[in-house]
């Protein structure tokens, strides 16, 4: 495995949840045991377009040839997904999500992981 065919399975990740969070942001609250207002649905609309955002640099950076632009976007993608795995630890913990919610902390974690192994233990499979 390398950083570009991590971008790649993210890329399909993010496209997923992008998608739903910005299209059917009301479904996806709902799926996370939370009561849909016009202020989350905002929200989760907002964090959709982010996450679409990010996995257009995914997608680029699977195709760049360039090593240094390959890590910049996988240290960016590593401070997102730690920020999103201390966020959703907070509220899976504050028992203010179902159990669905544990699925996040757990994918922020292995995408972490996986971004901190190619930029620190293993930069030259970057």
């Amino acid at each position: 495995m390398n950083l570009r065919n991590l971008f790649t399975i993210n890329f399909f990740i993010a496209l997923f949840f992008g998608i739903s969070c910005g299209i059917f942001a009301s479904w996806v609250l709902k799926l996370y045991g939370l009561v849909p207002t016009d202020a989350s649905i905002w929200t989760t609309r907002l964090v959709g377009g982010s996450i679409l955002g990010f996995s257009s640099l995914m997608w680029f950076g699977r195709k760049s040839a360039s090593i240094e632009t390959r890590r910049a976007i996988a240290f960016a993608l590593l401070i997102q997904d730690l920020f999103g795995l201390i966020a959703s630890m907070e509220i899976q913990l504050n028992g203010s999500v179902n159990v669905f919610g544990w699925s996040s902390p757990i994918l922020y974690g292995i995408l972490s992981i996986c971004y901190a192994y190619f930029l620190f233990i293993r930069p030259s499979s970057s």
